[in-house]
């Protein structure tokens, strides 16, 4: 059976989405908890996957923007980034201020999420299918 979808702007309406949309696998979402990820620490991933444009390029967004974005302060975003990277989850790449393409801003390598995703989401689909097997509420599991 094919999923119906409709138009984001349908959905979202027309005016949220002038400044664009991103996608990101549902999987991040019910994998946050297991993989350790804060808060602060998916807000921040949700910005630098905002950021992800082509899959070769890895985004550079300002970490002062960010906390902006967020309303923290850049210390903030400062030590979760450091939280990502030591949880496996992202790589950081300081670039030379005089870069005119980066200004002095760092790349973050989101691969290693992708791979940790890619790892782990047959086992959160196979916990899923036991609930229903076994006719329990996913409820207490989607929650």
């Amino acid at each position: 059976m094919k999923a119906k979808t409709e138009p984001l702007e349908k959905k979202w309406g027309e005016r949220s989405m002038l400044m664009g949309w991103t996608a990101i696998p549902t999987s991040l979402l019910f994998l946050q908890a297991e993989l350790s990820i804060s808060p602060l620490g998916f807000n921040l991933l949700m910005n630098l996957i905002s950021h992800w444009w082509e899959t070769t390029e890895h985004p550079y967004p300002s970490q002062e923007s960010m906390a902006k974005r967020m309303g923290v302060s850049k210390r903030s975003i400062q030590r979760e980034i450091t939280t990502l990277v030591e949880l496996g989850l992202l790589d950081k790449q300081p670039n030379k201020a005089g870069s005119k393409k980066f200004k002095g801003r760092n790349t973050y390598d989101l691969s290693k999420l992708v791979q940790v995703l890619n790892e782990k989401t047959p086992d959160k689909i196979s916990s899923f299918k036991r609930y229903k097997k076994n006719g329990e509420s996913l409820d207490s599991e989607l929650e």
